[in-house]
């Protein structure tokens, strides 16, 4: 099984049977949620579906996966989603099959898909890898396979003696611990998970926050003595334990 980062994404092609390019959280129409609060931005999907577009045709996946929350809007759907998912769509099914698995934040993205497109929230397997949002238990079959996730956001701070020198979206490459799943699982089955970063451009959270104050089943099975943290081109950013020591030098 081979895999190519894509910086750009971020986004990530992993090779085994089927190609399968792997994005998560696009969050289409959070500039609208963002007004709101009072934040006014005009609208960057237009730009967000031309950049996923662009990378679809360059790679020209058998499979494009979109690991949940495609829309931002909870509940309901938003005015700026409904203008802009049916051209996300429609310019990526001329290039390529489409496969979701639903996030906390798609109530509703069934409309805009086909039935085939739509996997199960909690979790499924594609090309003998595990796939679901992250947001919720996955399901026991998903256990000894590497599990593919959004949902977390990661963003890594790089430190040097001087200060922060670099602030980039990043990989959670980790094993998870079998009190995951619901049903017990055999010791000797080791489960790991890749956390995917943000699509969307305004997405981040620091993996020192996730990590510290876990907000997902995943986030608190992962063994973080020995996960490490992967840049967004692919670059080994160094074991995770060491990453969040740099962001919050308390941490131990």
């Amino acid at each position: 099984m081979e895999i190519e980062y894509f910086p750009s994404g971020p986004a990530f092609q992993i090779t085994g049977e089927q190609r399968i390019l792997v994005v998560a959280d696009l969050h289409m129409g959070i500039e609208s949620d963002l007004r709101l609060h009072g934040v006014h931005l005009q609208s960057r999907g237009r730009e967000r579906i031309d950049r996923l577009s662009e990378l679809v045709q360059e790679v020209s996946p058998d499979i494009l996966l979109m690991l949940g929350d495609v829309k931002h809007r909870v509940p309901g759907t938003s005015w700026q989603e409904f203008r802009e998912l049916p051209s996300l769509f429609s310019d990526l099914r001329k290039h390529t099959t489409i496969r979701i698995t639903p996030g906390n934040h798609d109530p509703g993205i069934e409309e805009f898909l086909r039935p085939n497109e739509i996997l199960p929230k909690e979790g499924s397997i594609l090309d003998e890898l595990g796939v679901l949002h992250g947001h919720t238990r996955p399901d026991p079959s998903l256990a000894g396979h590497l599990i593919l996730a959004g949902h977390h956001h990661p963003v890594a701070s790089l430190a040097d003696e001087v200060g922060i020198a670099l602030r980039t979206p990043c990989y959670v490459l980790a094993e998870l611990r079998n009190e995951v799943f619901e049903s017990p699982q055999p010791e000797e089955e080791k489960t790991r998970i890749l956390m995917v970063p943000a699509f969307n451009e305004f997405s981040g959270y620091g993996i020192e926050k996730t990590f510290r104050s876990p907000f997902s089943p995943l986030s608190r099975a992962v063994v973080i003595e020995t996960a490490e943290c992967l840049l967004a081109d692919g670059t080994y950013g160094g074991e995770l334990s060491s990453v969040i020591r740099h962001e919050h030098p308390g941490c131990t």
